[in-house]
C-alpha cells in the first residue's frame, strides 16, 4: 500500500498518535506524515504510507493555509489553550487589530517557540520547557502571504477575541504568530484555537476522518499528487528506463527548465530529479 491519505484530525490526538493509530487499523508498516499539528488543533494531517514516505522533504517546504482565534488579555506558556496561565491585563477600549495585521505580513524572522520540536544541543525545546529550562532560540526565516481578521472582535471579562485566516510558509509558528498581534496591540495574548485548511494544493475539503478511514472508506492519492503540473515529465520508454537506473538526464531529452523535476510512468512516480549546469541528476529513485 503506497500513496498520500488526507486526515482531518480531531482536536485532543498528537500527530504521531493519528499515524499510530492508522498503522494499527490498516496494519500499515511504514508510514509517518508530512507536518506536525500541535494536539489542539484540527484539520488537514498529510499522511505518507508506504513508499510515500520518502516525500516528506517535498511535503515539509510547502505553504499552509490556516483559519484560528487568537484571545487577546492573557499569555498562557505554550502560547495556546492547553498551556498555564503566565500574563493577564484587561483589555480596555477597541482594539486596532487589522493594522496590527498589516504589520506582521511579509518576510521576516521568526523565533520558534519553546514548545515545539526544534532541537536545542540535542534536545527537543518542548522537553526543556517542560521541565520549566528556556533556552536563547535562533530566529528562523518566514513569510507571511496572508493574515486577515475573519470575524468581529467581541469583548468579554477584560478579555479580546476574534478568528483570522493566514497564509504562510514553512517554518511558521501560528501559536507565535497570535503572540507576535498580542504584542503589536500591547497586551499578551495566545491561540485559542486552529484548524489547518492546506498543505500546499492538497486541501482539507478532500480529507477524511478516522471513522471513514475505519469503515475503509478512504481513497489514497498518487505520489505524483505531491507536484505541481509543470514539474512532472510523463516519460517515454527509454527515458523511464534511464530514470529507473539513475542516471543523468540531458534538459534536451527531458524537455524541461525546472530546477526540479519528478520523472513519471502515467500515475507511477519513478524519480525525482534536480538540474545542476544543464543536467538533471537524480535525488531520489522508486524501485
Amino acid at each position: 500500500m503506497d500513496g498520500i491519505l488526507l486526515i482531518d484530525k480531531p482536536p485532543g490526538l498528537t500527530s504521531h498518535d493519528v499515524v499510530r493509530w492508522i498503522r494499527k487499523t490498516l496494519n500499515i508498516k511504514r508510514i509517518g506524515h508530512g507536518g506536525t499539528l500541535d494536539p489542539a488543533a484540527t484539520g488537514l494531517l498529510v499522511v505518507l504510507v508506504g513508499s510515500a514516505t520518502k516525500l516528506f522533504p517535498y511535503l515539509s517546504g510547502m505553504d499552509k493555509e490556516y483559519t484560528g482565534e487568537v484571545t487577546v488579555g492573557v499569555a498562557t506558556d505554550s502560547a495556546d489553550a492547553d498551556g498555564a496561565i503566565t500574563a493577564e491585563k484587561t483589555v480596555e477600549g477597541p482594539l486596532v487589530i487589522d493594522e496590527a495585521l498589516m504589520e506582521l505580513c511579509g518576510e521576516r524572522e521568526q523565533v520558534p517557540p519553546m514548545y515545539s520540536a526544534v532541537k536545542s544541543s540535542g534536545k527537543k525545546l518542548y522537553e526543556l520547557a517542560r521541565r520549566g529550562v528556556t533556552v536563547e532560540r535562533t530566529p528562523r526565516p518566514i513569510t507571511v502571504y496572508e493574515l486577515e481578521r475573519t470575524s468581529p472582535v467581541s469583548y468579554e471579562n477584560g478579555r479580546a477575541r476574534f478568528s483570522f485566516r493566514t497564509r504562510v510558509s514553512k517554518g511558521t509558528y501560528i501559536r507565535t504568530l497570535a503572540v507576535e498581534i498580542g504584542e503589536r496591540l500591547g497586551y499578551p495574548a495566545y491561540l485559542s484555537m486552529l484548524r489547518r485548511l492546506t498543505v500546499g494544493g492538497f486541501s482539507l475539503k478532500k480529507a477524511h476522518s478516522l471513522d471513514e478511514v475505519a469503515r475503509g472508506d478512504y481513497r489514497l492519492l498518487p505520489l505524483l499528487s505531491v507536484f505541481s503540473e509543470n514539474m512532472v515529465i510523463q516519460a517515454g520508454e527509454k527515458l523511464a528506463r534511464k530514470a529507473r537506473n539513475g542516471r543523468a538526464l540531458d534538459a534536451a531529452e527531458v524537455g524541461s527548465g525546472e530546477p526540479e523535476i519528478a520523472i513519471a510512468n502515467r500515475e507511477e512516480l519513478i524519480a525525482i530529479y534536480k538540474r545542476k549546469n544543464g543536467t538533471y541528476h537524480a535525488e531520489r529513485v522508486w524501485n
